[in-house]
């Protein structure tokens, strides 16, 4: 394996460009509960990613991708690390973390065409002020 796919839970699609960033890579997600904690994401949402996931070729992997990632990295001789790229500060501060400890190993943010375009920068706290902003363009008539 010359690269690996960090898979996060704002990209929990088939179709999304990461998985073709490396092709024949096998996506992994690191499942950390301290992370869950910290970004709120209730029960609910966490049955629901799992659900997500059980739908995607991903390997499922327990604990934070600053402690996981580098250690499969060495195992497998990657060089590459493609990323989904993502507005969301939690995500980001873990991916800093993840550079740090990936000498050596490039770190490729993999963009996507964003959900909606929106005037001026989301407040990413709550979902429900993102989609209160975000509602009007998504559900127009013809989709985005």
């Amino acid at each position: 394996m010359a690269g690996l796919v960090w898979l996060h839970e704002e990209a929990l699609r088939a179709d999304h460009p990461v998985f073709a960033a490396i092709p024949g890579t096998k996506a992994l997600f690191c499942w950390d509960i301290d992370y869950m904690a910290a970004a709120d994401i209730g029960l609910r949402r966490q049955i629901f990613i799992y659900e997500s996931l059980l739908d995607l070729d991903v390997t499922i992997i327990r604990g934070s991708a600053s402690q996981v990632l580098p250690l499969l990295a060495q195992r497998h001789q990657a060089t590459r690390l493609c990323v989904p790229d993502t507005p969301n500060p939690l995500i980001r501060q873990e991916l800093s973390k993840v550079k740090a400890a990936l000498e050596g190993i490039t770190v490729e943010l993999v963009s996507d065409r964003p959900f909606v375009q929106l005037a001026a920068s989301p407040d990413l706290g709550r979902f429900f002020r993102y989609w209160n902003k975000a509602r009007k363009q998504a559900l127009r008539r013809g989709g985005v």
